[in-house]
């Protein structure tokens, strides 16, 4: 009835047609898009009905979620760019602590967030992080998104008056915000409590608005609507047993202290619209098409009252703003950078790789900003641009959070070949030197193993390093003969070099090394073959390194190249005891003679993408030994899913050591789909060729080549990639299963 006195009124008057200024007395529109995590992706379905009906909103408030959509609303975008934004948006990479391998240094990418947890040592003490994620890349999408409206500091400049609602940690109060950066008041509202880091924000330590007002219809009163259009997508409190993921759980704790304030909101209230997202979670961003659909179903309910309102003086707003899809390009005047502590400012400057008078887009600062925070030195790295009062250029400046040099860390994994194993391991990005990094890691199981290395720039661009690694580790191993097990080793080797290296192109470097390697041979059970001692030896190799892939866990692009020789020189076996069946022997009557010899491998992946969800993926592995007759001793090692061993290569259908060679060349081809939330299942075979002789082509026979094939299912989960494979060869006759979880040490 209130409505219809409303229209009734407005007709009367004769000036329902004519929009006016806001605050006057005609009727204002406001429109509150509350928090939900995944279900708010039905506002901009909500959206898509206004567009179409030409609504003209008024006002705009949000929390979390909300804020994010309802900010590129009041920002200029239409419901159809935000749903293509939506639609394009990686989200599962806004919600991890991972961060673009392309940025990060080719020679750390292959270890690079592998670990659960990783805790800062500053002042010798531990420091705890407010939030399991920075959400780095989050910053960075959202200075892309708002890159045109970088000049606004009060949101009511913006084409619609917009508001955005946190929640003061200190106090546990709403703060309500409606100017400064727009970027960090969206990121602040959406910080969901030990998800998220906190934002730091004029003086507040700000969480997830949703904690305290999830449902801002108020705010919207308060900025001057008259009438309010509320968006609900919140699940409210739950039922325990609907509760199944950590994000649910976190959610339902924050919705606590806002349940109190929702009945407040809902009754101020004019058009309520709450879609059905049965189903559907917080985390439910693989649904985003799914979750737009509902909110435009539940919209169109409401039409009359749409189509009532546009009757009341509404007009088809006009294009405000700007596009996400423009390019818009500033003149540099100069660079600001606070925060900076212990990091050197010439050494961000010029990692940025931006200079005063250059023309930058935002996608050339997202770059930049990836690379300062790719060098591991920072927590949080994020810029705002400000007008310079003499010229017509931009000021950048940087607001940067430094890490710890310092920092302990901590994994899990699991192999059906390792057995359990936890990882702890500490690292600093300034040993001594300020170009210098060093780490040291242990693996603590049945099948224990360390690695350290050294690692010390010789430039400041960081083209040029000199590295000292060492790494060592204990296993027992099955030695086979036709692909059956006739006896088991213990092994025990240890490795340490020192090489010089130089940075080629971004994803590549060459290496030129001299090291020392140990092993140690001996049967762990009765064999007839019996080789006890140890040999150890001086090696230099030559390496070509290349690594472009997106993601170390299940990578849908890019390759990954590995070659190296190497020369194996100055050998110094001392066996104790050599025999077989009983009567000892030298090691020469088995065929074996410890000299001087060359070692080739190389490692090549291929994965393309060519479908939005399938990945296609190839390997080729080759491994010669050049003067060699050391049998088993420094063969290679074909078998297994995950790379872990020394000289070994991967394939599918044979365990580890099951096929123990001096020369070998295997390709493999597969499938990868990703099905949903992180879960991939994959299809792949291979083919190898083995013990061959390049001076011999005339005695190469089908006995020495071997096929397989397997089934895989993947979850990139929160204690890495978790793999469980099924796999088959002809040659073995066995159907085998192989597990891994987590990343092999």
């Amino acid at each position: 009835m209130a409505f219809l006195f409303i229209v009734l009124h407005m007709t009367a008057t004769g000036d329902a047609g004519d929009r006016q200024s806001h605050g006057n007395k005609d009727l204002t529109i406001g429109l509150t898009l509350s928090g939900g995590g995944a279900r708010g992706l039905a506002h901009i379905g909500v959206l898509h009905v206004i567009d179409s009906l030409g609504i003209k909103i008024d006002y705009i408030s949000g929390t979390s979620m909300g804020s994010i959509v309802g900010g590129m609303y009041a920002a200029g975008y239409s419901a159809r760019e935000i749903e293509d934004f939506a639609l394009g948006m990686n989200w599962e990479a806004m919600f991890t602590r991972n961060n673009d391998l392309s940025y990060i240094h080719p020679v750390w990418r292959n270890d690079h967030n592998k670990n659960i947890i990783e805790l800062p040592i500053e002042y010798g003490r531990l420091r705890l992080p407010t939030g399991a994620i920075e959400g780095q890349q989050l910053w960075n999408t959202l200075n892309e998104v708002f890159f045109h409206v970088h000049d606004i500091v009060d949101f009511n400049q913006l084409g619609i008056p917009f508001a955005c609602v946190a929640t003061d940690v200190e106090n546990g109060e709403p703060v309500v915000m409606k100017g400064g950066n727009l970027v960090s008041a969206i990121r602040a509202s959406m910080a969901i409590p030990s998800v998220f880091t906190v934002v730091d924000r004029e003086g507040h330590r700000l969480i997830d608005g949703g904690v305290v007002n999830n449902f801002p219809v108020m705010v919207a009163k308060e900025m001057g609507a008259g009438y309010v259009i509320g968006v609900n997508v919140s699940q409210g409190l739950r039922p325990a047993e609907d509760l199944r993921t950590p994000i649910d759980i976190i959610y339902q704790m924050g919705f606590y202290s806002d349940a109190r304030s929702f009945g407040k909101n809902r009754e101020a209230t004019d058009l309520f619209i709450e879609p059905d997202l049965e189903g559907y979670t917080a985390a439910s961003f693989a649904s985003t098409y799914q979750i737009i659909e509902q909110g435009k179903i539940a919209a169109r309910k409401h039409v009359d009252e749409f189509v009532a309102l546009k009757t009341a003086g509404q007009k088809k707003p006009e294009s405000i703003g700007g596009s996400r899809r423009e390019e818009i390009r500033l003149v540099i005047d100069s660079i600001q950078i606070r925060g900076l502590e212990n990091v050197r400012t010439w050494f961000a400057k010029s990692t940025m790789k931006i200079s005063p008078g250059d023309s930058i887009s935002a996608s050339i600062l997202t770059s930049a900003v990836n690379r300062l925070y790719a060098t591991n030195y920072f927590d949080r790295v994020h810029y705002s641009l400000h007008a310079c009062e003499t010229t017509d250029k931009t000021i950048l400046q940087l607001d940067v959070t430094e890490k710890p040099f310092a920092s302990l860390s901590g994994s899990l994994h699991f192999s059906s070949f390792t057995g359990v194993g936890l990882i702890a391991g500490a690292r600093t990005n300034k040993f001594f030197e300020y170009n210098s990094h060093a780490s040291a890691s242990v693996l603590l199981g049945e099948k224990p193993a360390f690695k350290t290395n050294l690692t010390y720039f010789i430039s400041d661009s960081r083209n040029t390093w000199l590295q000292w690694t060492a790494h060592g580790r204990y296993l027992t191993f099955p030695l086979f003969e036709n692909f059956e097990a006739i006896s088991e080793y213990k092994q025990s080797y240890f490795r340490t070099g020192i090489s010089y290296n130089q940075l080629a192109g971004e994803n590549g470097y060459y290496s030129l090394g001299l090291g020392y390697y140990y092993q140690s041979l001996a049967p762990n059970m009765r064999s007839p073959v019996i080789i006890d001692g140890s040999t150890s030896a001086l090696e230099t190799r030559l390496k070509w390194v290349f690594n472009s892939l997106d993601n170390n866990a299940f990578p849908v692009s890019g390759k990954k190249f590995n070659m190296e020789a190497a020369f194996i020189f100055n050998q110094s076996p001392s066996f104790s005891k050599i025999s077989v069946n009983g009567e000892e022997i030298e090691l020469e009557d088995l065929g074996i003679h410890i000299r001087n010899f060359f070692q080739t491998q190389i490692n090549y992946k291929h994965f393309f993408r060519i479908r939005e969800r399938l990945t296609q993926f190839s390997q080729v592995q080759f491994g010669y030994n050049f003067l060699y007759e050391q049998g088993f001793i420094n063969s290679f090692n074909v078998g297994g899913t995950h790379p872990f061993l020394e000289r070994q290569v991967t394939f599918i259908g044979l365990n580890e050591y099951e096929l123990i060679c001096q020369s070998v060349v295997a390709a493999a081809h597969g499938y990868r789909y990703h099905l949903d939330r992180g879960i991939y299942l994959s299809a792949m075979a291979n083919l190898a060729l083995f013990d061959f002789r390049f001076s011999e082509p005339e005695k190469l026979s089908r006995d020495q080549l071997v096929f397989g094939a397997g089934l895989s299912l993947g979850y990139d989960g929160l204690l890495g990639p978790f793999e469980i494979t099924f796999s088959h060869s002809p040659q073995t006759g066995k159907l085998s299963a192989y597990l891994n979880l987590g990343w092999a040490f």
